[in-house]
Parts: structure tokens; C-alpha cells; sequence
């Protein structure tokens, strides 16, 4: 009877003990197999967010660039008129375009090439053969006599005017000729200057557009600038402008809103780009001779007469 107690006891406990690790066993292979859900479903997931996420981005993309490719406008320099990047050329807006926009300039385009500023403008074309723009272009200062502070503490106002007495026909160039800062009642600016220039357009079939520019920028007798933030006073200075420039655009055939430029502007070469967006974004990135960054962000509206 003994034996056969035993017998039942230690068979009772062999059960029980194999129930346990078959348990356990269960649970682990239950927590592997949630774990693999888990994994499953992220990977589902992940699938779908890319099936949605890349349609958007080409769908994005795609309408950039009709957006880029069926703009109308053209680009503006740095300092706002109608140009290349640091060049101005002898095309015109249409008549009633407004332009407005700001810029970053670095350093080597300013004749004190010390620091980075920064300009905003706005242009106004009133006929097709006139341009008329005003600017401000941040001055790093003193913040008075008695505080050495140095920041933006100051503005240099400049204008800018333009005529074109000839427009661009068949077999002659448009003509365009300008002044930066007829008269200022601080004494001068980085851009004061008398310019002419002329620009000519080459078609070439299925390809693009070159764009030929040349001038000469005489600049303004005895200016003076109150920019110089080492002996904060007056002095004089060489304006941006002074000397022959010149340069070349291409605007492929597929995208004529889009163009390469090359460009000498009496001081330094520049290279760059420029782009219309969505009819109205004018944007342009250009660097000078790979030293520092420029860009022009612009919003420009014509309204018909």
C-alpha cells in the first residue's frame, strides 16, 4: 500500500512538474509569436506609409516643376533690378509688374568685403521702357559714440532707374541705360553708379536660349560711406560698380524659366541659378568665385493695363 502511495505521489509531482514547463514553454511561444506580429505589423505599416509617402513626393515634384516650367517672368539681381545675378541686363518686365523681395549677400560683393548683410526692395515697371526700384541694404555699425556695440545698426537707402531707349530686334541688341543713387543725402552708396549695357537673345532649335550681356559701369565721383565698423566714420570708398561687365545665360528649351548664368560684374566672377515658381517666386542662387552664398527670394505681380 506504502509503494503504491509513493508511487502515486511521485507521479502526481512528475505531472505537475511537466505541466509547468509545458506551460511555460506555451508562454514563451506565445510571446514569440506576438513579438512577430508586432514586427509584422510595423513592417505593414512602413509598406504603407512609403506607398502613400512616394506618390505625394512625385506628385509634389511633379507640379514644381510645371510650376517652374509654365511660370512667365524674369529673374532679378541681388540688389533687385531686372539681371542676371550681379549683372543687369537690358531686358524689361512687362508693363505694371511690381517686384518685391530680400536678399543675402556675402561679403565679397560689397566694397568693404568685411561681413555678410542683407537688402530688401521693391521694383516698380510703370511703362515697358522704365524701371524704378528702391532698396535698403543693412549696415553693420557702432551703435553710437558712446556705445562701441557693434550690430545692423544702420541702413544705406539706395534707388535705381532705368530707361530703355531700344528694344531688342532681329539682328540688334536692347539697350538699356541707368543710374544707381542720382542723389543721396548721406553722401553715397555701395551701388552708386551710371551704367549702360546691352543684351541679346540667341534661339538655338530644341535646345534653349543664350542670353549675351555687356556694359560699362562708371561710378559716381567722391562717394562716401559711413559703414566702416573698425573707425566708425567717413570715408571713401569704390562702389560695387565701376568697370566693364558682362555674362551669359542659358535657359533650356523645356524650362524657359529656368536659367544658368555666368556673369563678371566689374569686380569678381559669379556663378549661379535662377528659377520662376508657381508664376509669381522669383528665386536665385549664386555664388562669387565659390567664396560665400547669395540668394534673392522675390514675389512679382503684373497687373494688365
Amino acid at each position: 500500500m506504502i509503494i503504491i502511495i509513493i508511487v502515486v505521489v511521485v507521479l502526481s509531482v512528475t505531472f505537475f512538474v511537466v505541466y509547468l514547463s509545458l506551460r511555460r514553454q506555451n508562454n514563451a511561444v506565445m510571446d514569440e509569436m506576438n513579438r512577430l506580429s508586432q514586427l509584422l505589423r510595423e513592417k505593414e505599416l512602413r509598406l504603407r506609409a512609403h506607398e502613400i509617402v512616394n506618390p505625394c513626393m512625385l506628385n509634389y515634384l511633379i507640379v514644381l516643376l510645371f510650376a517652374v516650367v509654365w511660370g512667365q517672368g524674369r529673374a532679378q539681381t541681388v540688389i533687385g533690378t531686372v539681371g542676371m545675378m550681379n549683372v543687369p541686363t537690358a531686358d524689361m518686365r512687362p508693363a505694371g509688374t511690381f517686384d518685391g523681395g530680400a536678399s543675402i549677400i556675402q561679403k565679397e560683393l560689397l566694397y568693404q568685403k568685411s561681413y555678410y548683410t542683407y537688402l530688401y526692395y521693391i521694383d516698380f515697371t510703370p511703362f515697358s521702357w522704365l524701371e524704378l526700384t528702391l532698396r535698403e541694404t543693412l549696415l553693420k555699425t557702432h551703435k553710437s559714440n558712446s556705445n562701441p556695440r557693434i550690430g545692423f545698426y544702420q541702413q544705406d537707402r539706395s534707388t535705381s532707374i532705368r530707361l530703355r531707349p531700344l528694344k531688342e530686334g532681329k539682328y540688334w541688341p536692347a539697350v538699356v541705360i541707368a543710374a544707381n543713387d542720382i542723389y543721396s543725402d548721406h553722401g553715397g552708396s555701395n551701388y552708386a553708379c551710371f551704367y549702360g549695357v546691352f543684351s541679346k537673345h540667341f534661339p538655338i532649335a530644341s535646345i534653349g536660349t543664350i542670353e549675351a550681356t555687356a556694359g560699362l559701369a562708371i561710378k559716381r565721383k567722391s562717394d562716401l560711406f559711413y559703414n566702416d565698423i573698425e573707425l566708425d566714420y567717413r570715408k571713401k570708398g569704390n562702389p560695387t560698380y565701376n568697370g566693364v561687365m558682362g555674362g551669359l545665360s542659358f535657359a533650356p528649351a523645356f524650362s524657359p524659366n529656368m536659367r544658368i548664368m555666368g556673369e563678371y560684374d566689374t569686380d569678381g566672377f559669379n556663378i549661379g541659378a535662377s528659377a520662376l515658381l508657381l508664376r509669381h517666386l522669383n528665386m536665385t542662387c549664386f555664388t562669387r568665385e565659390f567664396k560665400g552664398f547669395n540668394a534673392t527670394i522675390s514675389y512679382q505681380y503684373t497687373i494688365p493695363y
